[in-house]
């Protein structure tokens, strides 16, 4: 059988919503689906149907490089990434392949909705900080305001991409297992001249838990950074080096009040640890880059001002300082025209 679409699920632990999300997918309308499980350790998957194509990778690879391992084995000319926990409308893949395959298009995402709350948006594309912040965009907002566009981000819940650009970009890079993967592919993604957008009407519905690992935190920044240091060119760094110190000095602070200190220190110390992946993953990533550097920043956003729940939002006055020394001083030096 000839596939068009092959959706990748990546199972580890429990996984109460997996069965759910596999027959969600395959009950898609307009394309055929092949339906790939990456299990990563979970007894769920000795449940699934027989229509499933369970891979084993004999060990737990985290979200990235599940997402590798299913990319590489899959056979359809669409990849979509489904989370675990979230089920798709009988439309949606149908509307992320004609996507993906149109002229320019690079991850195009679906538009999450909360299960819990059907009517109520979870992410429809995320904003990204300068500084590699990143949060569910639209969070909270009525399903009924979702309008589709480009994005900084894609949400890792749900996206689509041509399998021949996934493998030409490098997949995931597997180093950061899970969290922030999203961010990062999206980033190569506008550098690599494509685009990254989210559509209004592919849909899906997902069992959202913020804290679902204990080591979210250390992941999230570990793997911030990593993005920031490899992704910008050598000025765009030393523009933002600045605003670079001040965040970490108040990540410290905002980590050591809500008792994750240990993870903030332990993805510092990673990276101390690991200056030689950091240098070779630099080099890929610079000598790979076909677009410039305004192609991406133009899209993120110096504002950061997520929903409460987030817990990142800061003092209007250090929200002005800045926008002012980004307009000012920073755009010069990282010789970005604003006008």
């Amino acid at each position: 059988m000839t596939f068009d679409v092959s959706a990748v699920v990546c199972a580890f632990g429990e996984e109460p919503h997996l069965l759910d999300v596999v027959r969600a997918i395959q009950a898609s309308k307009g394309v055929a689906v092949e339906v790939i499980v990456v299990d990563n350790g979970s007894p769920a998957c000795a449940g699934l149907p027989e229509y499933v194509r369970i891979l084993d990778p004999g060990g737990n690879t985290g979200f990235a490089g599940g997402c590798n391992l299913g990319a590489r084995a899959a056979d359809g000319s669409t990849l979509v990434f489904v989370n675990s926990d979230a089920i798709v409308e009988p439309g949606c893949l149908s509307h992320l392949h004609s996507a993906v395959h149109e002229p320019g298009a690079g991850l195009v995402g679906a538009t999450v909705l909360l299960a819990d709350e059907p009517d109520v948006v979870n992410s429809w594309g995320n904003p990204v900080h300068l500084l590699g912040f990143s949060w569910a965009g639209g969070y909270g907002q009525p399903a009924d305001e979702a309008r589709a566009g480009a994005r900084a981000s894609v949400s890792g819940a749900l996206f689509g991409v041509r399998r021949q650009v996934f493998l030409d970009l490098g997949g995931m890079d597997p180093t950061f297992f899970m969290y922030g993967e999203d961010i990062d592919l999206s980033f190569r993604t506008w550098l690599s001249g494509l685009g990254v957008n989210v559509l209004a009407d592919a849909r899906a519905w997902h069992h959202y838990d913020f804290s679902r690992n204990p080591r979210k935190m250390y992941l999230l920044e570990r793997n911030r950074l990593v993005t920031i240091l490899t992704t910008y060119r050598g000025r765009t760094l030393l523009a933002l080096a600045p605003l670079m110190v001040a965040a970490e000095l108040a990540v410290v602070a905002h980590s050591r009040r809500d008792g994750w200190l240990d993870q903030k220190l332990s993805g510092w110390g990673w990276l101390a640890g690991h200056r030689k992946y950091l240098r070779a993953r630099r080099n890929r990533v610079q000598g790979t880059r076909r677009a410039a550097e305004a192609n991406l920043l133009g899209h993120l956003t110096v504002a950061l001002d997520p929903p409460a729940r987030f817990g990142m939002a800061i003092p209007p006055a250090w929200q002005a300082a800045i926008d002012w020394y980004w307009r000012q001083v920073g755009t010069r030096i990282a010789g970005i025209r604003t006008g």
